[in-house]
């Protein structure tokens, strides 16, 4: 779908180049944001310093194994990063030779964390949210991050590490998204059945579901690493590699055939990557306790009482 003429200040523009810097302020410099570097941040920093001494052996710090890499062949898009590679060119390669070349590439990665700036980059394309009343508003599409993807598959492998360090620490159990043996649906089912149960026992049920605009673009990820160190204690070369992560971050918005120039982006966690929506999941787990089901940032708040006006 071609992106339509979007309205700036109450007109509507209609040149690519026009609305490709609407896409940007919106979608990558988010000028009514108060995020900033993540590296100016004083506690991130004096954390950073201390999982530099962090040698404990649990899922924060142990060496990536052979058999994590060999789990991360044939999964994925096979869409090229901004270095033109596909996952099939990795994948056809000889795959004793490759599985070797990237176990030292990424075990030299993990354990210095110094994340090569090109697997920062992310190509993002824009696609339209589904149901809306028009395409004339910047906040009607949503950016999807192409990525290098040899970076992208060492995500998997951390990201993997992150989710068992969360359930380590009794991670969200309203939340059905991006984990093992849950889903959508799931979710679904959880709420008409807790609705079922109620109107058997002669309650009544209010809902609320919300719907965030760019939700996982807008994550400042400040107050997302102050989450991942005090609330589920993550450390070591694990908190390393995030901070990498999330440092240095550039992206480029691609509207119809114009590709945008590469810009700083401090915001958000990146969807697209492999990383990104476990991040997203530990910063929204501290929702109120009303909030009972989770699908990322589709959320429902739920009330129960005996009547409609006491609900």
């Amino acid at each position: 779908m071609a992106i339509q003429p979007v309205k700036s200040g109450g007109k509507h523009v209609f040149k690519d180049g026009d609305i490709l810097a609407e896409m940007e302020n919106v979608h990558v410099k988010k000028v009514a944001s108060n995020g900033w570097a993540v590296l100016d941040d004083e506690l991130v920093q004096a954390w950073t310093e201390e999982a530099k001494r962090d040698s404990e052996l649990d899922d924060c710090n142990a060496d990536i194994t052979y058999t994590e890499v060999i789990r991360t062949f044939d999964s994925g898009s096979n869409t090229p990063g901004p270095d033109g590679v596909s996952a099939t060119m990795i994948d056809k390669a000889d795959r004793v030779l490759m599985t070797e070349c990237l176990l030292r590439l990424w075990s030299k990665v993990w354990s210095t964390s110094d994340l090569p700036n090109m697997w920062k980059l992310e190509h993002r394309i824009l696609l339209p949210k589904p149901g809306k009343e028009n395409y004339n508003e910047c906040s009607s599409y949503r950016t999807i991050s192409i990525t290098d993807i040899l970076g992208k598959r060492l995500e998997k492998i951390i990201s993997a590490r992150l989710v068992c360090t969360l359930e380590d620490h009794d991670f969200d159990d309203c939340q059905f998204a991006y984990l093992k043996k849950r889903s959508s649906t799931q979710a679904v089912l959880a709420l008409v059945e807790m609705i079922t149960k109620n109107t058997l026992n002669g309650k009544a049920t209010g809902v609320v579901f919300f719907d965030f605009s760019d939700a996982f673009g807008s994550v400042n990820r400040v107050k997302l690493l102050h989450k991942l160190k005090l609330d589920f204690g993550i450390s070591g070369r694990l908190w390393s590699y995030i901070v990498s992560f999330l440092s240095g971050r550039m992206a480029r918005i691609q509207v119809n055939h114009l590709v945008g120039e590469w810009l700083e982006s401090l915001y958000g966690t990146s969807a697209g990557t492999m990383l990104g929506p476990i991040l997203f999941l530990a910063h929204v787990h501290d929702t109120p306790a009303s909030v009972v089901f989770k699908f990322a940032d589709d959320v429902v708040s739920t009330a129960v009482a005996n009547d409609i006006p006491d609900v």
